[in-house]
């Protein structure tokens, strides 16, 4: 069985967070990541309104807001650095056998 990947989800606010997409794309290829992004000003269209209203209010003068696995890990400038550190972090608290 191959292992999980960790799952990220971005909060961005639309266009204007283009460097954090353009930097999560530049590390996967050497630290594989699930990946949802999550346009709190356009919503993805399956989302229900209470998931709406809290992402939005919570995160509406913070983005870009990083999740790993559902917890917040990044928010505002997130780097190629602050991906890998995280990434790395993950990947060693959820080492083979450690799950």
């Amino acid at each position: 069985m191959p292992p999980r990947l960790p799952r990220l989800t971005l909060f961005t606010g639309g266009k204007e967070c283009g460097l954090c997409e353009a930097n999560l794309v530049a590390i996967r290829h050497t630290h594989p990541f699930e990946i949802k992004l999550w346009n709190i000003r356009e919503p993805p269209t399956d989302a229900k309104e209470e998931e709406v209203h809290k992402w939005r209010r919570a995160y509406q003068y913070e983005i870009p807001v990083l999740h790993v696995d559902g917890q917040r890990a990044l928010k505002n400038n997130i780097t190629q650095e602050d991906l890998r550190r995280v990434l790395d972090e993950w990947r060693a608290k959820n080492a083979e056998g450690k799950d």
